[in-house]
């Protein structure tokens, strides 16, 4: 939805408040989205829906916590990287934007780029605001153990990440 503003964004008299959009469940929010690498964006559900989707394509939808499979991640993966290697931008949006997509998005940069999962946290939280829901947490603490078998994870300060 586009909204008329005025100066310093005052809406004007006939300027209607924008209403919620998507099922009755969802608060209203303004889309959010940030551009996390070249091509990677992050976003909320309304910066799908206001017709900010940078890429057609849509892997089914995700559960979360222990519902979030290896085999979700790698179609997520394969959708990023389709879309990279053809030099087009991919918006990873859920619903609110701070948790299950932020959480595609640091397992990616784990998985495909070999960042660390404090690095691909870090990276990210620079550039936007994340809030990653417990559950999500562990997914990638488990991550992060299996793609570094062996010891090099140090249990105790990857579960003190302030995710």
């Amino acid at each position: 939805m586009i909204t008329a503003t005025g100066p310093a964004g005052a809406r004007g008299p006939d300027t209607p408040e924008p209403k919620p959009s998507g099922p009755e469940h969802f608060q209203y929010s303004e889309p959010v989205i940030s551009k996390v690498t070249d091509y990677i964006y992050v976003g909320n559900l309304n910066a799908a829906y206001n017709g900010l989707n940078l890429i057609p394509y849509v892997p089914d939808a995700l559960g979360d916590g222990p519902a979030l499979k290896q085999r979700c991640f790698e179609d997520i993966n394969e959708c990023i990287d389709a879309s990279t290697e053809k030099r087009k931008r991919v918006l990873v949006h859920c619903r609110d934007g701070f948790s299950l997509a932020p959480t595609c998005i640091i397992q990616y940069l784990m998985v495909k780029q070999n960042m660390r999962l404090i690095a691909a946290y870090e990276l990210l939280r620079s550039k936007y605001p994340v809030n990653i829901r417990e559950c999500h947490q562990n997914v990638l603490v488990s991550l992060e153990r299996a793609l570094r078998p062996g010891g090099n994870v140090d249990p105790e300060l990857v579960l003190k990440v302030p995710i």
